[in-house]
């Protein structure tokens, strides 16, 4: 490969080109929503495995572990940093970690 081409080697695709943060957003709004979105999957993702690790039944256990793995499998695809999926990400997931914690206490009594 010679120095000319090697700029076309490099990118075969062109990628879409987001504004940072996305228009009519604050820096700081945009940072805060995406750090509360990734501790949120985080927790769930958390508390989905202490449930599959504490669990007798083979079936829920499994579906607690899936429920774990697609979490990570979102906090390592970064979608959550998208603003439309960060956004429903704060406003529900409180409540499934409330759940989700309640659960984990009954489990544990």
């Amino acid at each position: 490969m010679n120095s000319e081409n090697k700029g076309e080697q490099s990118r075969q695709t062109p990628q879409k080109v987001r504004p940072f943060p996305p228009e009519g957003m604050d820096l700081m709004e945009y940072l805060e929503l995406n750090e509360d979105a990734k501790s949120y999957i985080e927790m769930v993702m958390y508390l989905y495995s202490n449930l599959a690790f504490d669990e007798e039944d083979p079936e829920q256990k499994e579906k607690f572990d899936n429920e774990s793995n697609r979490h990570a499998d979102l906090l390592k695809s970064m979608k959550w940093m998208d603003v439309e999926v960060a956004k429903p990400i704060v406003a529900e997931y409180p409540d499934l970690i409330r759940r989700l914690r309640e659960k984990v206490k009954g489990s544990d009594a």
